[in-house]
C-alpha cells in the first residue's frame, strides 16, 4: 500500500471505524472507491488536490504545517485522527474546512451509500421491491465518430427544456436531432441502488458542487435531464418573479404555455399523499399557525416506493421521457446519447449547426437552428467554447441556495419511502420583497443522509445514524438575488464559482431557525442542523436558548452545508445585450438561429421549482423558433 494509500485508509477509518462487528471504512474498500470516483470525475485538478493532500497529512513534517502535529496521519491512533479530523473542520482556513468536508462527504456517502453495507443495513433502510419496468417511446442510439447529420434543429440537451423544444418542433414538422452528453438509461435501470443511480443519473455523477464546495449541486444528466430525477414538483413562478420577468420582455402569454405544460404533464394534486416527513411537515407548520399547501405533481400512477430522485421505474413520472421526448420521436426526432455538444457553428454570422463529441472522435449536425438547452451549468460553457456572447454567458447564475435542518422522531417515518415532496409553505416566499424562502421536505436515503450530517467524532455520528428511519428533512429554499458565474476551469472542466451574498446569508439564517422552530412544534425529540461543528438540541433542554446559539451562527464556507438543485439564469434572456444572453423571444443576440430553451434563460430566480416555469418558457421559445424558420421558408413542406 503506497504512503498515499496508506494515509487515506487511516481517515476513512478515522470517520467510522470497525465497531460493534461491522468493518472499518477501509475494510469496506472505501478509500479505493473514493480514488476511483474522483478519477471517474475526469478532472486531472482535482485527483492533483487529493493526492497533494494525502501527500502532506501523511508526512510528519507536512502535517506539522497542516494541523500542527507533527505525525503521520497513518501512525496516529483513532483518538488523536479524529481530533485531527476536528482540526480541519473547525479552521479559520476556508481551505482546510474544505478539506474536512470533501473527505467526510465522500467517506460517508460511500460508507452508508454501498448497497450490501452493513452500515446501511444498520440504518433500517429497507429497499423496495422493485416494480416491473415501463418503457418509455423514445428511440435512442449512439451515433458513430466522423457522422454528419442533417436537421432542420439541433438540440443541445435532453431535459426538461430540450425535450419541449424537440417536441414542439417534431410537431410542427421540423426533423430534430436532439444531443445528450449522458448514456441512456431505461426505466429498467431506474430505482436502483442509490450509488449507481447518483453516478448514472447526475451530473459529475452527483458529486458537483461550487469550486469552494460550499453548496452541493444537484443536477440531472441524463437522457431526459432533471425531470428523470426531480421530486415532481410542479408550481408556477409567483407573481412578484413574474412582474420582474415582464420587464424582460416575458410577458403574461407565457400563462398559455404554463397551461399547456400542466395539461401535457398531467399536473394536479390528486397523488400527493403525506408520507412521514411531510407529515411531520404539515403538523409543525399547523403548530405554528403557519399556512400550507399540497403540491401539484406530474405523476399518474405514483405509488408508495420512494426512490424517485433515481428515476421512476413504474413510468408514473411524467418526465419529458414519457411525454415531450417520446411525442418528438413519434414525429420522427432522433435522440443521439453519448454525444456531448463542444461548439456550436456559426457561418455568415448565423447558426448552422453544431459539433459534438462522441465515443472515438466527433459528430457534426448541421442545421439552420439549434436549441441551447443543455442546462444551466453547461449551457453557458458550450457557448464560451463556440466564442458566442463571452461578455455575458456565465455571468448571471442563480442557484437557490438551500439550508436543511433535520429532524429525529419518536415514531418510525420511513424518510426513503412514498412520495419525496408534497407539501409546502409559502409564508416566508416574500419575506424580504420579491425575496424569501420557501418551506419544503426532503427525501433521504442513507448515503446522502450519512454525508449531510454533521460529524465531529464517530460515536456520534453513528448515534445518529442508527436512527434514520426516524428522521425528518426540512428544507429552507431561498430565492437568491446575488449571483455566481460560470467558466471554463484551467483544465478544461466546468467552474462553478458561487457564494451567497450578505442578503441570501441573513435568509439562510432565518430559514435555519424557522425551520427548527417548525421541527420543535411537529414533536421532534432532536433537531439537528448541517453545521459543523455541531450543534444539536435534544428533548429537555431549554429551546429559545439553543436557538439564539443557532442564529448566532456562521453562514460561511464549510460551517454549514447548503445544497442546490435549482440552477438558472446564466444564459439569460433580456431587453440589453450588455447584460443578457438572449432576447425576450429566446434569440441569442447577435447569432440568428441560437436559441435557450432551458433553466438558463430564466430572467432572474423563480423562487420556487423551477421545472414547470422553464418548461412553460421553453415552450414559448420553440413556438416563436417554429415561427421563425416557417417565415424562412425551413422545415419539410
Amino acid at each position: 500500500m503506497t504512503s498515499r494509500d496508506q494515509a487515506l485508509a487511516a481517515i476513512v477509518d478515522a470517520f467510522v471505524p470497525a465497531h460493534d462487528g461491522l468493518p472499518s471504512a477501509s475494510q469496506l474498500g472505501v478509500h479505493r472507491r473514493i480514488l476511483a470516483e474522483v478519477d471517474a470525475l475526469n478532472r486531472p485538478s482535482l485527483r492533483q488536490q487529493l493526492d497533494l493532500l494525502l501527500r502532506v497529512a501523511d508526512s510528519g513534517l507536512g502535517n506539522l504545517l497542516l494541523s500542527g502535529r507533527l505525525r503521520a496521519v497513518s501512525a496516529m491512533g483513532q483518538e488523536a485522527r479524529e481530533a485531527w479530523l476536528r482540526s480541519l473542520g473547525d479552521s479559520p482556513i476556508a481551505l482546510k474546512r474544505t478539506a474536512f468536508q470533501d473527505l467526510k462527504r465522500l467517506t460517508l456517502l460511500l460508507t452508508y451509500g454501498i448497497e450490501d453495507s452493513p452500515w446501511r443495513a444498520r440504518t433500517g433502510f429497507v429497499p423496495p421491491d422493485p416494480d416491473a419496468p415501463s418503457p418509455s417511446d423514445v428511440r435512442v442510439r449512439t451515433p458513430r465518430a466522423g457522422e454528419v447529420v442533417e436537421a432542420d434543429v439541433a438540440v443541445i440537451g435532453s431535459g426538461a427544456g430540450g425535450g419541449v423544444a424537440a417536441g414542439v418542433l417534431a410537431a410542427a414538422g421540423r426533423r430534430v436531432v436532439v444531443l445528450e452528453r449522458a448514456a441512456m438509461v431505461t426505466e429498467a435501470g431506474f430505482g436502483g441502488p442509490e450509488l449507481d443511480g447518483l453516478a448514472a443519473l447526475f451530473l459529475d455523477r452527483g458529486l458537483s458542487a461550487t469550486t469552494d464546495r460550499w453548496i452541493a449541486i444537484r443536477a440531472g444528466s441524463a437522457v431526459g435531464g432533471g425531470t428523470v430525477v426531480n421530486w415532481s414538483s410542479s408550481l408556477r413562478a409567483p407573481a412578484a418573479v413574474r412582474d420582474e420577468w415582464r420587464a424582460a420582455g416575458v410577458g403574461d402569454d407565457l400563462d398559455e404555455h404554463y397551461d399547456a405544460i400542466e395539461a401535457a404533464l398531467g399536473v394536479t394534486i390528486a397523488e400527493s399523499e403525506r408520507n412521514g416527513p411531510n407529515a411531520k411537515l404539515a403538523v409543525g407548520l399547523e403548530a405554528l399557525g403557519l399556512p400550507w399547501q399540497l403540491i401539484p405533481r406530474n405523476v399518474q400512477g405514483c405509488g408508495d416506493c420512494g426512490p424517485c430522485a433515481v428515476g421512476c421505474r413504474r413510468g408514473a413520472k411524467q418526465s419529458v421521457l414519457r411525454t415531450f421526448l417520446a411525442d418528438a420521436c413519434s414525429n420522427g426526432a432522433e435522440i443521439l446519447d453519448r454525444s456531448e455538444a463542444v461548439r456550436v457553428l456559426v457561418e455568415n454570422g448565423r447558426a448552422a449547426g453544431v459539433v459534438a463529441r462522441v465515443p472515438g472522435g466527433e459528430i457534426t449536425v448541421r442545421a439552420p437552428q439549434v436549441a441551447l438547452a443543455g442546462g444551466s451549468i453547461l449551457s453557458p460553457v458550450v457557448l464560451l467554447r463556440s466564442g458566442i456572447a463571452t461578455d455575458t454567458a456565465g455571468r448571471t447564475l442563480h442557484m437557490h441556495p438551500v439550508a436543511a435542518i433535520a429532524g429525529v422522531y419518536d415514531e418510525p417515518l420511513s424518510p426513503w419511502s412514498g412520495v419525496p415532496q408534497s407539501v409546502m409553505s409559502d409564508a416566508f416566499g416574500e419575506a424580504e420583497g420579491a425575496w424569501g424562502f420557501r418551506i419544503e421536505a426532503a427525501p433521504t436515503h442513507p448515503g446522502l443522509i450519512a454525508s449531510g450530517f454533521p460529524w465531529w467524532d464517530s460515536a456520534g455520528h453513528r448515534e445518529v445514524m442508527a436512527q434514520c428511519d426516524r428522521v425528518a428533512a426540512f428544507l429552507g429554499i431561498v430565492r437568491d438575488r446575488t449571483v455566481g458565474r460560470i467558466s471554463i476551469a484551467r483544465d478544461g472542466g466546468t467552474s462553478i464559482q458561487y457564494a451567497p451574498g450578505a442578503p441570501e446569508r441573513e435568509l439562510l439564517r432565518r430559514a435555519s431557525l424557522e425551520l427548527a422552530r417548525v421541527h420543535h412544534a411537529a414533536g421532534a425529540r432532536q433537531i439537528i442542523p448541517l453545521v459543523t461543528p455541531p450543534h444539536a438540541w435534544r428533548d429537555g433542554e431549554p429551546f429559545d436558548p439553543w436557538l439564539d446559539g443557532l442564529a448566532r451562527r456562521s453562514i460561511s464556507a464549510n460551517r454549514i452545508l447548503l445544497f442546490s438543485a435549482h440552477q438558472m439564469s446564466s444564459c439569460r434572456i433580456g431587453t440589453d445585450p450588455r447584460s443578457s444572453v438572449a432576447d425576450p423571444d429566446g434569440q441569442v443576440h447577435g447569432t440568428p438561429g441560437l436559441w435557450v430553451t432551458d433553466a438558463s434563460a430564466m430572467p432572474t430566480a423563480s423562487g420556487v421549482n423551477p421545472m414547470l416555469s422553464l418548461m412553460a418558457l421553453a415552450r414559448r421559445t420553440a413556438t416563436r423558433m417554429a415561427a421563425a424558420s416557417s417565415s424562412a421558408g425551413a422545415g419539410r413542406s
